[in-house]
């Protein structure tokens, strides 16, 4: 502690020689609330995920501050925007930060959301709409602590990159992947800073503001189960059917309970940690994700015909199972559970994706307690733990590069509003933007001027 008080006493007196005044913070909430209204109203649902208009817009922003920004174009529709604010401090502290998010969004169905997903509604201070939460709303944080560095001339003694891009929903191949293996030396971060945990007063446990920081991520293993059998006549049932044969493995795998870490494995430390600091968690779907491996059933496919015949069994029935996985669990032992689970050695088993195995980022950093710092001045009550997230994100593509990354929207939400998340009625609160962008702002100020607190007290 007293080296960051020291390093802040440091960075004031530098901001006051050179005249910085602080930013305004409520200006800062109105212009980014005009920017997320903007942002949103582009609609880049994947797929097709085209981000051309995005990448216009985002860029337009950065020429009006004298930002250079840099564009790519990774397949047809599919733009990147890079823009990077250069050290001005020597010696330097690192490599750079790299403020990282995407701009394709999932698809909205107008016929079941109250109002249209991308008319950048605003009722009772929350703005409505696809893209609000995942991942515009941070986006924009992540934008507005990026001008503010820039507006505020803060000295920095390591690069800070801003990377909009597209293709997350989808996997990331056209995006973060694509980037990293053909422009990783424009990146080469020493930190990531993405999408993942959240700030919340009732996600994690009821009446007490806990911030999660997502340190890693399950594993993501997408599977086809296929049954064959018999196809006949629907008024003569055989013990053949595929569908029986499906419909019953699928009962017997959901009927185990949801495996949790084992006493060896990384997560087990992972899960200790968080239970230290927030004590008994709520009960729902987002808690029960972080501390299981998982199985959803998303699809079931079988039938003869367009549309299927009512009085035809089929010879073939489908189904595909979402799984991720807690670290620590190799993929031939989680094939070989789900193969036990179901019950029936006659089923075929395929793996239609896979991510990288999980890798857990380190916490003894000085980036991840900046972040602790930041939110403890503006909630000094607030409990803030290393979490894993059930989700795959952007973050999973440099954790293997040996990136040390970290996953916050780190300004209050509620558990409604992290649960609208790829649903009919996405949201966020509109004061939370600007609070999002303030801790990042410090963060990554104290974050990169620490080296040149170090120079000048060897002076």
């Amino acid at each position: 502690m007293a080296f960051t008080f020291v390093s802040l006493v440091s960075l004031v007196v530098a901001q006051r020689a050179i005249g910085v005044q602080a930013p305004d913070w409520k200006a800062v909430g109105a212009e980014a609330t005009q920017l997320l209204q903007q942002y949103v109203s582009i609609d880049t649902s994947n797929p097709p995920g085209d981000t051309r208009k995005t990448a216009d817009f985002l860029a337009s922003v950065f020429e009006r501050e004298g930002i250079p920004v840099t564009r790519y174009e990774s397949a047809p529709g599919k733009a990147i925007i890079y823009a990077r604010l250069k050290a001005t401090m020597t010696p330097a502290a690192g490599k750079a930060i790299l403020l990282l998010h995407h701009m394709d969004v999932v698809p909205a169905d107008r016929s079941q959301w109250k109002v249209d997903p991308f008319a950048a509604t605003i009722v009772g201070g929350e703005m409505r709409a696809r893209g609000a939460l995942d991942m515009k709303g941070l986006g924009v944080a992540h934008l507005m602590a990026f001008l503010m560095l820039k507006r505020q001339h803060v000295p920095l003694a390591r690069d800070v990159i801003l990377l909009a891009e597209p293709d997350e929903e989808v996997g990331g191949a056209m995006g973060a992947r694509w980037m990293i293996a053909n422009h990783y030396a424009e990146l080469d971060p020493e930190f990531v800073l993405d999408e993942g945990g959240f700030g919340s007063p009732d996600l994690f446990t009821a009446g007490k503001l806990v911030y999660g920081i997502s340190v890693a991520e399950k594993k993501l293993l997408w599977l086809k189960v296929r049954a064959t059998g018999v196809a006949g006549h629907g008024s003569q049932p055989n013990d053949q059917n595929p569908n029986d044969r499906l419909v019953r493995a699928l009962a017997r795998l959901l009927a185990e309970p949801l495996p949790g870490p084992s006493a060896s494995s990384v997560a087990s430390g992972l899960m200790s940690t968080m239970h230290e600091r927030v004590g008994a968690f709520a009960i729902n779907k987002f808690t029960n994700a972080i501390q299981h491996s998982t199985i959803a059933v998303t699809t079931i496919r079988s039938g003869v015909g367009d549309p299927p015949k009512a009085n035809v069994i089929p010879s073939v029935a489908e189904a595909t199972l979402d799984c991720r996985v807690l670290p620590g669990t190799t993929r031939d032992q989680w094939l070989a559970d789900i193969r036990r689970g179901l019950g029936d050695p006659g089923l075929e088993i395929d793996v239609i994706s896979e991510s990288d195995d999980p890798i857990v980022s380190p916490q003894d950093t000085p980036l991840y307690r900046s972040l602790e710092a930041a939110i403890h001045r503006r909630h000094p009550d607030a409990v803030i733990t290393p979490i894993l997230v059930p989700y795959g994100t952007d973050s999973n593509a440099f954790r293997p590069r040996g990136v040390t990354s970290y996953g916050i929207f780190p300004a209050p939400v509620s558990a409604d509003e992290v649960a609208s998340m790829h649903g009919d009625a996405e949201h966020v609160r509109l004061d939370a933007i600007p609070e999002a962008a303030q801790v990042f702002f410090e963060a990554i100020r104290e974050t990169a001027t620490r080296q040149s607190s170090r120079a000048a007290a060897r002076d």
